[in-house]
């Protein structure tokens, strides 16, 4: 597989004290692997809620990890992605779907550059041309 972008729960499964070993591994043989700022800013903003202190600290080192990792990997949002966002809502809508607008973003960031999603929540993609993998159940 390549061309990967990773959904927040991926990047999020690396801060439990209990991984799952099948993220783990997927992510070890991962080459091609990308991050959204969409997924940037839902990681900060868990950071943010929590109150400071030793879990904080050692959550905030290991996204900082993560993140440093995947610097140069980390997808922006242009035009061409909030147009296939929009799209993407206002079809859902039709359907009486919500689609909230990070889901959508990072739908459409791996529609309109080639990739495959990697995420635990499939079912909140389904149905969006994008092709997903859930490292969950190798």
């Amino acid at each position: 597989m390549t061309g990967v972008l990773l959904d927040t729960n991926v990047i999020s499964e690396l801060t439990r004290p209990d991984r799952n070993p099948n993220v783990v591994r997927f992510l070890e043989a991962l080459e091609d692997g990308y991050v959204s700022v969409i997924t940037v800013h839902e990681l900060g903003y868990g950071l943010e809620r929590l109150t400071d202190g030793a879990r904080r600290r050692q959550l905030a080192e290991t996204v900082e990890q993560f993140l440093d990792l995947y610097a140069d990997r980390i997808v922006p949002i242009g035009v061409p992605e909030a147009r296939a966002a929009a799209a993407l809502r206002a079809d859902q809508a039709g359907r009486g779907r919500t689609l909230h607008l990070a889901d959508a973003l990072i739908a459409a960031t791996a529609l309109v550059r080639g990739l495959t999603l990697a995420t635990r929540n499939t079912a909140d993609f389904e149905g969006l041309g994008v092709i997903l993998h859930n490292p969950w159940d190798e």
